[in-house]
């Protein structure tokens, strides 16, 4: 099915289920950020026994979970790295508003934010485009911050091409 969203967010969809999708996602999209009903679950985020349809894990954070495996809250994941937390509370927010517009069958607004957090700390697409405001403003507002960027690899000069040294990231 044609669309401008990417294949993945119709996986496992029937035709018909996928038109409903589309239509679901172009609603969605035209809705106010701050209108609640914009942050419903999809209707077609559940299988045809009405329960919750299954999603991969995101690479980054099965990526995240082998190097930090008790680090699951923000405030885990900020003592763990040093990054401050506001920062990544910005980057999850601003996942739970992306996943609005269009995400996998199946995965909760919750999954989405976690996974940009993830992506954000891992130097992944993430730290490098829609949140590199985020991590510039980190950096340059803690030196642990700072510490874990340079780390990771994402840390200044070396990220400004737009793609990640990171070995976590292989869709490069």
């Amino acid at each position: 099915m044609p669309s401008l969203w990417p294949r993945k967010y119709y996986a496992g969809l029937s035709r018909a289920t996928q038109r409903r999708r589309a239509a679901e996602i172009r609603r969605r999209s035209a809705k106010h950020w701050r209108d609640p009903a914009a942050y419903r679950p999809f209707q077609t985020d559940k299988g045809s026994a009405g329960r919750q349809l299954k999603t991969r894990t995101s690479g980054y954070t099965a990526a995240w979970r082998a190097r930090f495996p008790a680090a699951r809250s923000l405030a885990e994941k900020a003592a763990a790295t040093g990054v401050p937390e506001r920062f990544l509370r910005a980057s999850y927010n601003r996942g739970l508003a992306a996943w609005r517009t269009g995400h996998r069958p199946g995965a909760t607004q919750q999954q989405w934010g976690y996974a940009r957090v993830h992506s954000f700390l891992l130097c992944g697409k993430t730290a490098l485009t829609t949140d590199s405001d985020l991590r510039r403003e980190a950096i340059a507002a803690s030196a642990g911050a700072r510490r874990w960027f340079a780390g990771e690899g994402c840390g200044s000069a070396e990220a400004r091409d737009g793609r990640s040294p990171n070995p976590y990231i292989t869709n490069q």
